[in-house]
């Protein structure tokens, strides 16, 4: 390690393996840098240069005076004791500035805006390379302008963990900063700034006990790197709390690491908790395991194995959507204030496990898909007779159209099918129990999306009225009495009967499993829709065409480019003119006994997962009759 001799002021070299003995112990210079053509260099000290006229030598010189009247030969000053033109050696001094600093028996620590500020708004405080020369001595002295002594570090612990933001702890040298989560020591470096936009991150290689080399150009990308290498090493899923907004031209979807240290200034009290099964990178991606609940379209909470000290009994959350790529995400702000938000912990057990891979360095953004559904075409057997009326979940929607605020999620909107009136204000012709024999006929039609955005539809006649939902007596049916439709719609969106008529139930399963084959005359039957897919078919025996496709959302209501950029899941039902009633219900009854259906479009009605493509209008039909057996809910 090079020195400079306190009284010669002179380089002298003193091996590593020495550096313990007691004559070899030195003093350590950490101040904030002037103009670099007035700071004294290596070349100056190395070719004896005069340099008793630069503006950096009165500094210099007082603080081998002080080191030398602390009773130390060497001192070390990082203005000339590095040679700043070898490669090799300014990376090798970065990655070991910590070491040495740590090593020092004293740091003399030199505040030249003192007097004129007061100590702790120095300007010395807001350096980004300060940080660790306060953290790794363990000793310090702070000292004015003038060399006049202010106080050691040990006597400032307070003043300096209010206005760091470090534990006492660590200043003292008691814990290592590593028994600190990594989100909370990347809030030490919150507010500092470099010269260099690279040196953010290699000011911060000793507070993480990592080495990396250096590449001056590289700018915003050296952080990174200094994340992945931390990454690396760690299972503390902390470095992925930060906050998103903090910075400017910040993009609205990004990778897992933040952009820069400030993205951490608001984590300065997260604390890691268990769980963590680690991270990897492999192929430009980082993968990693967390449990999971929907937000909004393709969108997640994802849970972190980390909180803020003030709650111990929550986790911190971030949001992720996800790619076109199958388990691939990006992280999201949306309607979260810096991107992120508490989960209680009683909260979990509705969460899944979901593996997650997000790319290092995004090339695109995630499908804009609208958070609903298109009813194109509502024309189901009987449609003649019986007039749809739409009832969305969010009062944002458009008459034909059906939707979710983001954090809302399951049920988009309800189709009800009330008789016809005719011109005199009487229903239509056609009696009631007619309509019970003509079993295929739909009155009732819920549209929503499962935990995995997968499009589900509930499909109902008026069959076994006594399983309607009663919203006054707070009883589970499989759907609501179309009596209390009317008053739903009138009512607000927080009304105990809106939020009945929209109960989430069907979607999850909690109203039963199904757990054997029911027949389409049990009156309720569940369609789940591979959200990669799609399905488009007909079933001639229910005189029923179903198609959920995602497709261009033309909406009046924006501009042309935006209807091609956003999709929306579009749905047609229509009447496909089917035979007898009478022959159609046996074939049906025949269908559903028949063993020959080995899969189904993802239903709730089997164990079966493999969907199969729709490769003809009879295998489609087929698929469809076995997605209409989910009749166990009811």
């Amino acid at each position: 390690m090079r020195f400079l001799n306190t009284n010669t002021l002179r380089f002298e070299e003193v091996a590593d393996s020495s550096l313990s003995e007691e004559q070899n112990k030195y003093a350590i210079l950490s101040h904030r840098w002037g103009a670099t053509q007035d700071e004294i260099s290596f070349t100056n000290i190395n070719e004896a240069q005069d340099i008793s006229q630069k503006k950096g030598f009165a500094k210099m010189k007082g603080f081998c005076d002080v080191a030398a009247s602390l009773g130390y030969r060497y001192g070390w000053d990082d203005t000339c004791c590095i040679n700043k033109g070898d490669a090799s050696e300014l990376s090798e001094a970065i990655n070991s500035m910590y070491r040495w600093y740590h090593g020092s028996s004293v740091c003399i620590v030199y505040l030249e805006d003192v007097p004129e500020k007061s100590m702790m708004d120095s300007a010395w405080f807001d350096r980004g390379w300060t940080l660790q020369e306060l953290i790794a001595p363990a000793a310090a002295e702070f000292y004015d302008r003038d060399w006049n002594l202010i106080q050691s570090k040990n006597h400032l612990l307070a003043e300096l963990c209010s206005k760091t933001g470090i534990p006492e702890d660590v200043l003292t040298g008691r814990a290592s900063p590593s028994h600190c989560s990594i989100a909370q020591r990347m809030s030490w470096a919150a507010k500092r700034e470099t010269t260099r936009v690279e040196d953010r991150a290699y000011s911060l290689l000793g507070i993480f006990d990592v080495a990396m080399p250096q590449i001056y150009g590289e700018r915003e990308k050296a952080f990174l790197r200094l994340q992945r290498a931390i990454a690396q090493q760690s299972k503390d899923e902390s470095i992925f709390a930060w906050s998103m907004g903090l910075e400017k031209d910040e993009n609205a979807y990004t990778g897992l690491f933040a952009p820069s240290p400030r993205s951490y200034l608001r984590c300065s009290d997260v604390t890691v908790t268990r769980g963590s099964t680690g991270f990897a990178e492999t192929n430009g991606e980082l993968s990693i395991t967390l449990m999971t609940s929907p937000h909004s379209m393709n969108s997640f909470y994802a849970v972190l194995n980390c909180t803020y000290t003030a709650n111990p009994d929550s986790r911190i959350a971030i949001l992720l959507s996800r790619l076109s790529i199958e388990n691939e995400y990006l992280r999201a702000k949306k309607s979260l204030a810096d991107g992120k938000k508490l989960i209680a912990l009683s909260e979990l057990e509705k969460f899944v496990k979901r593996p997650i891979r997000v790319p290092l360095q995004p090339t695109e953004l995630p499908p804009n898909i609208f958070y609903g559904f298109w009813l194109r075409t509502l024309k189901p057997p009987g449609h003649t007779e019986w007039q749809p009326r739409i009832l969305s979940r969010s009062d944002r929607a458009e008459a034909d159209r059906v939707c979710l605020r983001e954090t809302e999620w399951g049920t988009a909107g309800i189709v009800h099918f009330e008789r016809a009136m005719e011109s005199d204000g009487k229903e239509s012709d056609g009696n009631h129990d007619v309509h019970e024999r003509e079993w295929s006929k739909i009155c009732w039609i819920q549209l929503g999306f499962d935990g995995d955005f997968n499009p589900m539809l509930l499909i109902a006649n008026y069959k076994n009225r006594k399983r309607w939902i009663n919203p006054r007596k707070q009883n589970w049916g499989v759907i609501p009495n179309p009596e209390w439709f009317e008053e739903a719609a009138r009512s607000s969106p927080t009304s105990h009967i809106r939020k009945s008529i929209f109960d989430d139930r069907w979607i999850s399963g909690e109203a039963g499993v199904p757990s054997r084959a029911h027949r389409w005359h049990s009156g309720v039957s569940i369609l789940k829709v591979d959200r990669l897919k799609g399905v488009s078919g007909s079933l001639s025996a229910l005189n029923l065409g179903i198609s959920v496709k995602l497709l261009p959302n033309f909406s009046p209501k924006v501009s042309a480019m935006e209807n091609m950029e956003q999709k929306i899941w579009v749905v047609d039902i229509t009447d496909t003119q089917g035979r007898d009633p009478e022959r159609d219900t046996r074939e049906v009854d025949n269908a559903l006994s028949r063993e020959e259906f080995h899969a189904c479009i993802g239903c709730l009605c089997s164990g079966h997962e493999q969907p199969h493509p729709l490769e003809s209008e009879r295998y489609a039909a087929n698929q469809i009759v076995k997605v209409l057996d989910a009749s166990d809910l009811i």
